[in-house]
């Protein structure tokens, strides 16, 4: 076989981890060395996204009650499947299992 009949398929570049953009203090390998400009930028940056992420997270976006003002607007317009003989809906269930 000659060299040049041999296909060689492309390496996919190495995936593995990547190395932190800068290191915190490690019980095992002690403190973290002198921070450089852009690291100390890129913590004021994260640090500014986690601040506003716990800010969205702590806004209430869901009533508490929100199961009976759904209950309250389904059967505001039009009457339930009470009235119905037999009663429809999960209602029949109940009777079911009795």
């Amino acid at each position: 076989m000659n060299n040049e009949e041999i296909k060689i398929e492309s390496v996919s570049p190495y995936v593995g981890v990547p190395a932190p953009v800068y290191l915190e203090d490690d019980i095992w390998f002690g403190p973290a060395p002198v921070r450089s400009q852009k690291q100390l930028e890129y913590m004021e940056q994260e640090r500014v996204i986690k601040e506003q992420e716990y800010e969205f997270e702590s806004v209430e976006i869901e009533p508490i009650n929100i199961h009976q003002l759904m209950y309250d607007i389904a059967t505001e317009s039009s009457s339930t499947t009470l009235h119905i003989d037999p009663i429809g809906g999960s209602e029949n269930l109940q009777y079911m299992y009795e």
